[in-house]
């Protein structure tokens, strides 16, 4: 997601190293949405783009009865 601190994208850098350097500096420039993923879950490092959902949102809580 949107990193914009070069304190931070190092920081990233160093603890993911598994997430090249070119994409890491993509960050800075990522627009509601985009993200990079990198690691186990993935095969490669990958921008990403997550659309807006399709579901609606309850916002309620679950009703918990009292003992």
């Amino acid at each position: 997601m949107k990193t914009t601190s070069p304190v931070d994208l190092a920081e990233l850098g160093t603890y993911f190293g598994y997430a090249p350097t070119a994409l890491l500096e993509q960050a800075p420039w990522f627009r509601q949405g985009e993200a990079l993923f990198a690691g186990g879950f993935v095969p490669a490092p990958t921008l990403a783009k997550v659309h807006a959902r399709l579901t609606a949102e309850g916002g309620s809580d679950v009703s918990v009865p009292m003992r």
